[in-house]
């Protein structure tokens, strides 16, 4: 019989195999070189899929998945047809049907409450924004990083009553303080206020400068929360940049598109 714990880890394997994959596909579309073509990579995907559902005796499943497998190798351009968005943003048909049948998998094999609840968490984040930019409910929109954090953090707080303000950590996490530490699901927030073009690389170096800081067996999950008031970066590129620095999955972005801060 096999064991649902080695499924579930061949699930986490496959899902981080399928964002690395993304991550290459995004960045070949944009640069056309051929050292970050992704065919590679997503024909890992494929076969890591269908070991795993071979191993479960997903017989229809099974077929739809070499199917699939097939028409991409014999399409013209292989595993690299970029369809495009309406918005011109990369787009592979053969990655979302993989990410498709991932998701069916996962619905039977989740890898683990936790990842469940960061998963939910990143989506309350990411709509938060109409709350925090709401002239009904505040004077302003955000006019400061502290202002990001403060009404982040109150929303946050009904979901997560266990919610710590400015928490003070233990070794061996160095070098870095955390905004906003929920102990429940072991997670840490940050907060960035983006304003400026110019001051894109100074938040993506103090981002890395934080990263490098993360040790810690209390603290599993860490997340960047930059608000911009302008269109300066896509959150896939914040991705792209601590994937291609060497951090770990365990560390993500979300990027809230707000608006300019009134000045007097």
């Amino acid at each position: 019989m096999i064991e649902v714990e080695n499924i579930q880890q061949a699930v986490t394997h496959l899902r981080a195999s399928l964002i690395k994959a993304d991550s290459l596909f995004d960045e070949y579309a944009i640069t056309g070189s051929e050292w970050d073509n992704p065919g590679w990579s997503i024909e890992k995907c494929f076969l890591q899929l269908l070991t795993i559902v071979e191993s479960l005796g997903l017989t229809e499943l099974h077929k739809m998945v070499v199917t699939e497998y097939e028409n991409a190798k014999e399409t013209e351009g292989g595993f690299l047809v970029n369809t495009g968005t309406p918005d011109g943003e990369p787009f592979s048909a053969t990655l979302s049907r993989l990410r498709q049948f991932l998701s069916t998998i996962e619905q039977f094999y989740p890898s683990d409450e936790h990842t469940t609840i960061t998963r939910d968490l990143l989506q309350i984040i990411r709509d938060i924004h109409y709350t925090i930019t709401d002239k009904a409910l505040f004077e302003n929109v955000p006019q400061s990083e502290r202002d990001v954090h403060i009404r982040i953090e109150g929303i946050l707080k009904c979901v997560f009553p266990d919610l710590k303000h400015k928490p003070t950590l233990n070794k061996p996490i160095k070098n870095f303080e955390p905004d906003t530490a929920i102990p429940s699901i072991e997670t840490l927030i940050e907060y960035k206020f983006l304003s400026r073009s110019d001051d894109v690389a100074t938040i993506a170096d103090q981002v890395l400068a934080d990263t490098r800081g993360y040790t810690s067996k209390d603290w599993k999950r860490f997340i960047y929360v930059i608000y911009e008031t302008n269109r300066f970066r896509r959150e896939k590129e914040w991705v792209q940049l601590l994937r291609q620095s060497g951090v770990l999955e365990n560390t993500t972005v979300v990027v809230l598109s707000g608006e300019s801060p009134v000045r007097g």
